[in-house]
């Protein structure tokens, strides 16, 4: 007994000397006033130039669609809520130029879409005291040709940003995570603004709704109708919003815990399908759904700076994580930035062994993610005709 506290008790102090060793690295290799954004990684200006956004607001046809199906969104016990993105966040705070310079304290869509083509420009939120709030969901709809085995679609993307004053760390943290974490800053308010939260409704060449898809931190999930999730009979998807970190899951109705990783490298795509070892900072995401939010629905163009904005929406803060987001359209790789790359590798299922294999084959290439892409581009043709006929003796691949 004394032996195993012993070793215990060694083991902690050598985590303890390990997580302040990366604590201390993280600190002194934090970002930096002159560290590029995240808009700045190699491939989007070519990739924008070559799909410049649309510059009109939706047709009122495609509105009354995005209005049709406008999602459910569930929130755990005392969250803070959404919020409206110029209303709540951009209207209190201050625009500075690339040397800290003040550029303005009074912010409006206006003056913010001034400066959206300039990546070196920072907006900081100083939330007013006493401030209310009032929940918006931006919503726009977008189309893209799905190729599913020999035959290709003209699919639309019914996409649905839920708007967040910060975003923490997920609630699952292992215990060393949580001190670490909690050492280095918020673990409730890790960045300012959290507008990746988006959902997007997928329907097919026929209108029929097919899938759901939700980014869950720096990756996509394809929730296929009928095989991992049932779309309600109002055609509104129901989702829950985590706790501390916003990601966004199928409704439940009770608490669960979601595995979660910040980046699908090899390793932690493994461990995301069941497959393979626990990353060092993988956590889980915890749903509780408490309350259904109610929200206001608004529209801009995709081409206006909550979309593309290449400077940062938020405070610089030292960590790296810390840094607040460009646009809500720099929400991925450039590589991955047509919405049907996105719909076919974000379908993969935890514990189904065929895409585990799948990905053990495709990780033999150096282009592992279009080749797993391409491969369950394949079984999602197979199971999407089987969802279709809605037959309940269907099993899916």
């Amino acid at each position: 007994m004394a032996g195993g506290i012993r070793r215990w008790y060694a083991w902690g102090v050598v985590s303890l000397v390990v997580v302040c060793l990366i604590v201390a690295a993280m600190i002194f290799t934090g970002t930096r006033r002159d560290d590029p954004s995240f808009s700045q990684h190699p491939g989007f200006d070519a990739y924008f130039a070559a799909h410049p956004p649309r510059t009109t607001l939706p047709s009122p046809v495609e509105q009354e669609l995005l209005r049709r199906h406008r999602p459910h969104f569930f929130l755990p016990g005392g969250h803070a809520g959404l919020i409206d993105f110029y209303e709540d966040y951009i209207a209190q705070g201050t625009l500075y130029d690339a040397r800290g310079g003040v550029i303005s304290q009074s912010v409006d869509q206006a003056l913010l879409n001034a400066h959206k083509a300039d990546p070196a420009i920072t907006f900081e939120h100083r939330q007013a005291p006493d401030a209310g709030q009032s929940p918006t969901v931006l919503a726009r709809i977008d189309y893209d040709d799905v190729e599913l085995g020999e035959e290709a679609g003209r699919f639309t993307f019914l996409t649905y940003h839920a708007v967040f004053r910060h975003s923490g760390l997920a609630a699952g943290l292992v215990f060393w995570q949580t001190w670490a974490a909690a050492f280095a800053g918020n673990l409730d308010d890790w960045h300012q603004l959290d507008h990746y939260t988006a959902a997007t409704l997928v329907l097919d060449e026929s209108s029929a709704p097919v899938a759901l898809m939700l980014q869950q931190h720096n990756y996509q999930r394809t929730y296929l109708l009928g095989e991992a999730y049932e779309l309600p009979a109002d055609g509104r998807p129901e989702i829950d919003v985590a706790i501390r970190s916003n990601e966004l899951y199928p409704h439940a109705g009770s608490r669960r815990e979601h595995r979660s990783v910040r980046f699908l490298d090899p390793v932690s795509f493994k461990y995301m399908l069941n497959a393979g070892r626990r990353p060092l900072l993988a956590a889980a995401d915890i749903t509780d759904p408490a309350e259904e939010q109610d929200y206001a629905l608004a529209f801009v163009s995709p081409d206006d700076a909550f979309y593309t904005f290449k400077g940062r929406l938020g405070a610089r803060r030292s960590l790296p994580g810390r840094d607040s987001p460009p646009g809500a359209d720099y929400n991925t790789l450039p590589w991955m930035k047509p919405l049907h790359r996105q719909f076919l590798l974000g379908y993969w299922r935890p514990g189904r062994r065929g895409d585990a294999e799948r990905l053990n084959l495709a990780l033999e290439r150096d282009d592992w993610r279009a080749a797993f892409m391409q491969a369950q581009s394949a079984v999602l043709e197979t199971n999407l005709l089987c969802a279709r006929r809605w037959d309940s003796n269907c099993a899916f691949e």
